[in-house]
């Protein structure tokens, strides 16, 4: 696993076994203030590889803290995943086509876009 968190960009990158370039994804999280409001405003980026760095970088000093466990991460490898899930269904509500149906036709049949 790779995960990169950079909270001043609202960035969360993760890559898995099972999701290779190019399905791997960065998603910009900026619509959700109250996510980003409840990490600690002195993270510059918290870097987590299975078989790599694993720290968290401070800003003002700057300063690295080793990371030992991946569950203090999972706050963020959640919201990767809801953003993730929301985008797959965004995804295949654009390519459900059907020629010569409207955009209005289409919400009928499918429902509004995720």
């Amino acid at each position: 696993m790779h995960l990169t968190v950079t909270p001043s960009d609202k960035q969360i990158y993760l890559e898995t076994s099972d999701k290779q370039w190019p399905e791997r994804r960065c998603h910009k999280i900026d619509n959700d203030s109250e996510f980003w409001n409840n990490v600690d405003p002195r993270i510059h980026a918290i870097q987590y590889h299975t078989d790599g760095d694993k720290h968290i970088e401070y800003k003002n000093p700057r300063e690295n803290v080793s990371i030992t466990d991946v569950t203090t991460l999972q706050k963020y490898i959640d919201r990767f995943n809801l953003t993730e899930q929301t985008y797959q269904s965004q995804l295949a509500w654009d390519n459900n086509n059907v020629q010569g149906e409207t955009l209005e036709q289409k919400i009928t049949r499918l429902g509004p876009r995720p």
